[in-house]
């Protein structure tokens, strides 16, 4: 029984200070962000990511590391195909939807515009749509919210009181 409660104990601490050295590591390293995109029926569908420190100026570009990948049309598309593409966001990178922050992104065959997509093709039958964006986590924080509410699931078992017989 001991011996149990020992390794539930050891786990929890493997846990704790997981969570403890990911804080230590992470304000030296500037987060990456990663948002993926799509239009109205889904034909365009993206991601693009980048450096969090690179948003202070609320502009992002390629010359700042800005990543892009995009499908369309059968087609793929890179920031090779935009040399000019950026996002615009707010001071820490976050991305409203229909808030005018987004992507800038023009190859040959469409237009991302912030919240609005064309495609320079047909414009006519396809229009106007909307793009939306939607952050994407970044995989050290999921470890480390894994591991912090693993360690709160094993604390909690090993607090819980155990029900006492009581002899009548």
């Amino acid at each position: 029984m001991t011996d149990s409660i020992f390794k539930k104990l050891a786990a929890a601490t493997v846990g704790t200070a997981l969570i403890f050295s990911l804080g230590e590591t992470m304000p030296a390293l500037a987060a990456a962000l990663t948002y993926n995109f799509s239009n109205d029926d889904k034909t365009l569908t993206g991601t693009f990511s980048f450096d969090q420190a690179a948003a202070e100026d609320q502009e992002v570009t390629i010359a700042e590391g800005l990543k892009i990948s995009a499908s369309y049309g059968g087609q793929s598309y890179t920031e090779a195909d935009d040399p000019l593409a950026s996002v615009f966001t707010d001071f820490s990178g976050t991305i409203f939807n229909q808030a005018g922050l987004g992507l800038y992104f023009t190859p040959s065959a469409f237009n991302v515009y912030r919240e609005n997509f064309i495609n320079l093709n047909d414009s006519i039958s396809a229009g106007v749509q909307t793009v939306t964006y939607t952050s994407v986590p970044e995989p050290s924080l999921m470890l480390g919210l894994s591991a912090f509410g693993l360690s709160l699931f094993l604390s909690k078992k090993i607090t819980s009181p155990k029900p006492s017989s009581t002899k009548a």
